[in-house]
Formats: structure tokens, sequence, C-alpha cells
């Protein structure tokens, strides 16, 4: 066979091959580009989803629970746990629950009497006269307070979209923590089969991983808004109790959380006097710090301790790119990708040391 004939032959393989390359590459473009708009326009639904899942996870350990220490069917256990939340959560309004309303009420007509209060406060020494002149400006704080607080009740129509959200998210909850199984063999067959052992790995990790986090979130809360009752009830603070609930479902969201719980109090506190405020002040901090450096590294020892700079910089891009729902989740979301990521190397590492182990054999 001369070299031209071998050539003729040779060439249309050649460019067959190379076709099936680009037709590969592009279809893979393709399609990652597809993905991540779907992605882009969905993410807000990706985010509730998860918020799902997370709820899920926590009342499918609930569950699990019950069904072990009772030795009950599934069903009947997911039952018994969701009775047993609704009783609790109706014996609380029942027992609070008027009065919880009656001071989120007082605390919109308070809070502003309360600003305007710290600002005559100021006005009447020479350093708050300066900080007013320099710093701020009296008329405008006064016109945007005027402004703002006549418009919260609209404002807060848009908690109807909330609750659509969390009613999504209740039954979500229960309808996975009802049979995981049956979801993740949907998961199974869309996954090719060479890949369903790492990824059931990956979920593994990442359910542990939340599980625990999940716990020392909650333990956390319960601390913090204690201490925070507890502590403005001894100051003197109005509407101790209030605060306390908010500084502890704030205590949920790191970083940005307990920044946002300390405003209302202080306000409140200073309007009493400065010496209550400068309590306040140092009553958050405290608790926080408390919480920070001695309950959460005692609850998180099954976990891996999430940077929280790492946090803070999740929070921020999922802030710009979904708001207030990524602010909120962005701390599970870190702990899920760190155990994945912890995953993936562990069992990187296991397939190495296995090819090392049997090339050593042979």
């Amino acid at each position: 066979m001369t070299d031209r004939s071998r050539t003729d032959i040779v060439q249309p393989e050649m460019d067959g091959i190379f076709r099936q390359r680009v037709a590969f590459t592009i279809l893979w473009a393709a399609s990652a580009t597809a993905a991540a708009i779907a992605i882009w326009l969905t993410r807000e639904v990706l985010l509730l989803i998860f918020a799902g899942l997370l709820a899920a996870l926590a009342l499918s350990t609930a569950t699990s629970w019950v069904q072990t220490k009772l030795r009950l069917h599934r069903g009947l256990s997911l039952l018994l746990v969701m009775v047993s939340l609704f009783a609790a959560l109706g014996l609380g309004v029942w027992a609070r629950g008027s009065r919880i309303a009656e001071q989120v009420s007082q605390l919109q007509t308070d809070l502003p009497i309360a600003l305007r209060q710290i600002g005559d406060q100021l006005g009447s020494t020479v350093w708050g006269r300066w900080l007013l002149d320099h710093w701020l400006d009296r008329a405008h704080l006064s016109t945007a307070v005027n402004y703002t607080l006549p418009r919260m009740g609209p404002a807060i129509a848009g908690t109807a979209t909330v609750l659509v959200g969390l009613v999504l998210v209740a039954m979500m909850s229960v309808y996975v923590a009802a049979e995981p199984e049956s979801y993740l063999h949907v998961l199974h067959l869309v996954i090719p089969g060479t890949h369903v052992q790492k990824v059931d790995t990956c979920i593994g990790a990442a359910i542990r991983m939340l599980r625990y986090w999940l716990l020392a979130k909650l333990l956390s809360m319960l601390c913090i808004g204690t201490w925070i009752y507890l502590g403005l009830l001894l100051l003197g603070v109005p509407l101790a109790g209030t605060l306390g609930v908010i500084a502890a479902i704030l205590t949920f969201i790191p970083n940005v959380g307990p920044f946002l719980s300390v405003v209302p109090a202080a306000a409140l506190a200073f309007a009493v006097n400065p010496v209550t405020g400068m309590l306040t002040l140092a009553l958050f901090a405290t608790a926080h710090f408390l919480e920070g450096n001695i309950v959460t590294p005692l609850l998180e020892r099954r976990i891996a301790t999430l940077p929280p700079a790492l946090t803070l910089t999740v929070q921020v891009i999922l802030a710009v790119l979904t708001g207030s729902l990524g602010i909120i989740m962005a701390a599970p979301l870190t702990a899920a990708a760190l155990a994945i990521i912890q995953a993936l190397q562990s069992e990187t590492h296991r397939t190495v040391a296995a090819v090392e182990a049997e090339v050593s054999q042979k």
C-alpha cells in the first residue's frame, strides 16, 4: 500500500474523530450553559428546596430517634413527632402568643420613640451635639423615621411571600422525611452507575455535617435567647421576652444576626438611660462571646468548625444573588459544601492508596 492510499484511508478517520470531538465539546458547552442559565433563573427556588431538605433532615432525625426508641413504624413515628411539634407550638401560642403579639406591636410603637429620645439625649451633651452636627443630620434622621414607620405595615404585607415559602418548605420537609429512601432511589436513576457510590458518600457526609450543625445551632439559639431574656429582665429593659426571642432567632444567621438583634434592644435600653444602654451592649457582647468561644466549640466537636471569613464571603455573594434568603442559608450551604469536599478528598486518598498497594503487590 502506497503512502498516498494510506493517507486516503487515515485522513477520513481522523476527520471523523475530529468532528466527534468538536460535536462533544459543543454539546458539553451548550449543556453547561443551559445548566448555568437554569440555576440562575431558579436560584431562589433552589435555595427554598435546600431549606426544605434542611428542615426534612431535622424532622427525619427526630423521626428516626422516635422510631428507634419506641420501635414504631416510620409513618407512625413521623405522625407522633408532628403531633408533638404542633402541640408544643399550640401550647406556646396559648400560653404566650397574645403577650408576644402585644409586645411586637408595642415594639413597633416604642422603637421610634426610643430613637427620638436617644437623639434628644445626644443633643443635651456637648459631644452629642458635635456628633449630630458632624456625623448625623438630626432633621434628616427624624424625617427618615417618620417616613419609614408609617410604611412598615404595607411592607409587612410582603411577608405573604415569606409565608408561601415557609409552607413550601414545610410540605417538602414532611414529604422527604416520610420516605427519604424513595427520593434517594430517584436520584440513583438519573446518575450513571459508576458514580452512584461516590454520590452516596457525598450525601452521607453532608447529612452528618448538617445534622450536627443543626443540633449545635439550635442549642446555641436556646442559650442566647435565654441569656438575653434574663439579662434584659434584670436590667429593666422593656419587652425583654420579645427581644430574647428575636435574639434567639437571629442567632441562626452567623455574622449578621447578632448585629441585627442588638439594634432594637440597644435602642430601647438607651432610651431608659445611657448606663442601661451600655450594660445592654455589654450583655449582648458577653452572650455571643460565651456562645462563640465556649458553647459552640463544645457542641461542634464532631463537625468541622466553619471559618467565619468563608461563611461571611458566602453570605455576601448569596446576598447579592438572592437577597436575604441567601444570607440565611449561607452557613448550612457552606457546611454541606465543606463536607462534600472532605468526602471527595478522602475518597481520592483511598483510591490512590488502593492503587499503590496493588502496584506494590505486583
